[in-house]
């Protein structure tokens, strides 16, 4: 299992406190460019977004290479784009991969975080190239109870796939608990 910066974790525990909805995203190529899109199927259709995060999924083992201002923890977790904005949600669909989004970049100041000086504002990674043969992963939150999920690939001729659910998913120990990628101590290993 991938671990990502807490500070990600606890603003995501904080979102999800109250109503919030979730949708379905597909990848697709328009006008030649990947894009994202809230899946005609799902229950609940946004128009718009704050806030993106482009990331192999669990098992892939490429990863980025960081340039000046990327934060390298996302980096070496997988992560190929990631920007938050303020939830004013000024970005409509369709989200082109690597557009730079609208909106002011959002501050962690006042959510009484741990490590958190004033004045810091939230992760970024630009977007990096996207290799063929390899699963992403795509999230996306809408103003600030809204959550999109996909996943896809990029065959080698240049087609993109889509997957409704995690198609790797979680390694699970006869307890239930995913242990994907988890340290087991040696009396355990089988």
């Amino acid at each position: 299992m991938r671990v990502l910066p807490a500070i990600s974790i606890v603003l995501a525990g904080l979102a999800l406190g109250s109503c919030s909805y979730s949708y379905q995203l597909l990848a697709k190529v328009i006008q030649g460019r990947l894009a994202f899109v809230v899946d005609p199927a799902s229950g609940r259709t946004p128009k718009c977004i704050n806030g993106i995060t482009v990331s192999t999924d669990k098992g892939e083992s490429v990863t980025a290479t960081p340039i000046a201002g990327d934060d390298v923890n996302l980096i070496e977790n997988g992560v190929f784009w990631w920007q938050s904005m303020e939830g004013d949600c000024k970005n409509d669909f369709p989200i082109f991969y690597g557009q730079p989004l609208k909106g002011k970049r959002l501050s962690y100041e006042g959510l009484n975080l741990p490590n958190v000086k004033p004045g810091d504002l939230s992760s970024v990674v630009l977007p990096k190239r996207l290799h063929a043969g390899v699963v992403y992963e795509v999230s996306t939150t809408s103003g600030s109870t809204g959550y999109g999920q996909g996943w896809f690939w990029i065959t080698p001729d240049r087609r993109v796939e889509n997957w409704q659910n995690d198609p790797t998913p979680a390694l699970v120990n006869e307890h239930g608990y995913d242990v994907s990628g988890a340290y087991e101590p040696p009396a355990q290993r089988h």
